[in-house]
């Protein structure tokens, strides 16, 4: 009976850390940058900032995406529905991603094109079979171009680059380079044009799920590692030295695995200066409340419940991890203790 809860407990240990790698992929395939608008930004300025990112196209240069939130009015030829529009000039996967049920993501020159949810798609139509057909956006004509999966009721309309009448709150910024920074940003955000942006979204929240799905591997690690220690010290003490060094060769590995899920600007890089500490914990701060003050769209709520489901399976997964490391000590030890003593 209890090789059959540990059986089960490292079975319930192992899907949870799947579980959470699987929910740290979904939500690392948000943006990393996000700029908020209080005032909404202009067709033609978002035009010239797109000018301004082709003009200056290298490895380290952004490429902006478009996009504001708001309520339509959709049609077809039998039925009406109020939903949620999602507007956008550029990668419509930036602005929501999501899994497509049939048909594709409209592209980044379709201006006639719409993309519609599960849950709209039966409202409008009751099927989701519906590439191809016409929809009317406040009168304007679109063509189903795919549906994606949900139950909320959302439509994403791509406009042409030449499109300037719209205006938007909110860029992605994709590029940057390996580690873009919120200073590097805002610069862009400035020198395009498009003025400094109210908040700014970092990837913050992308590297805090990384964290959580990769943490509770370590717990049974270490638990491993303690008895495989207190072993070697009991019975080969002279092995200390060799096992002490195997041991900073380890962590000299892992560490850059635990650095990886942590921001950039997070890192300390002045171990011994107090000052750094104290401005490191500060922006660090003023980083969570910017994303909980800004404005909350439906992308970012979407970004929250994945969050909110990350954290409960971090916690379940610590907490099967310490139930795991608590239960009876492996066999293998036991026999070898009973060896060697």
């Amino acid at each position: 009976m209890a090789a059959i809860k540990a059986i089960l407990m490292y079975c319930i240990f192992c899907i949870l850390l799947a579980a959470g790698i699987l929910e740290a992929n979904t939500i690392g395939q948000f943006s990393s940058i996000s700029l908020r608008y209080s005032t909404p930004i202009s067709g033609q300025t978002a035009h010239s900032a797109l000018q301004y990112a082709a003009q200056n196209n290298n490895q380290n240069s952004f490429w902006p995406t478009f996009w504001h939130q708001c309520t339509n009015t959709l049609s077809t030829a039998t039925r009406t529905a109020q939903a949620s529009t999602i507007s956008f000039l550029g990668d419509a996967m930036l602005v929501w991603h999501a899994q497509y049920l049939v048909g594709n993501a409209p592209s980044a020159i379709d201006g006639y094109g719409i993309a519609i949810s599960e849950g709209l798609a039966h409202r409008l139509w009751g099927s989701i079979n519906i590439i191809g057909m016409h929809v009317y956006v406040n009168g304007t004509t679109r063509i189903v171009r795919g549906v994606f999966e949900g139950n909320m009721e959302l439509a994403l309309l791509p406009f042409h680059l030449e499109d300037t009448s719209q205006s938007f709150t909110a860029v992605e910024l994709a590029g940057g380079g390996a580690n873009p920074t919120r200073g590097s940003a805002e610069s862009f955000a400035v020198t395009s044009g498009l003025g400094r942006p109210d908040y700014i979204l970092m990837s913050g929240p992308m590297s805090l799920a990384r964290f959580m799905a990769i943490f509770p591997l370590f717990i049974p690690i270490a638990y491993a590692l303690t008895l495989l220690l207190r072993f070697i010290k009991k019975h080969y003490p002279m092995a200390g030295t060799p096992v002490f060094f195997a041991g900073i060769i380890l962590l000299a590995i892992v560490l850059p695995i635990m650095l990886d899920a942590v921001p950039v600007w997070l890192i300390p890089t002045h171990w011994s200066d107090f000052a750094f500490w104290s401005t490191l914990i500060e922006l660090a701060r003023s980083s969570l409340r910017e994303f909980l003050s800004a404005d909350s769209m439906l992308r970012d709520v979407e970004l929250q419940i994945h969050l909110l489901r990350q954290t409960g399976i971090f916690i379940l997964a610590v907490c099967s991890g310490i139930i795991v490391c608590a239960m009876p000590t492996p066999s293998i030890f036991q026999n070898a203790n009973k060896k060697y003593s």
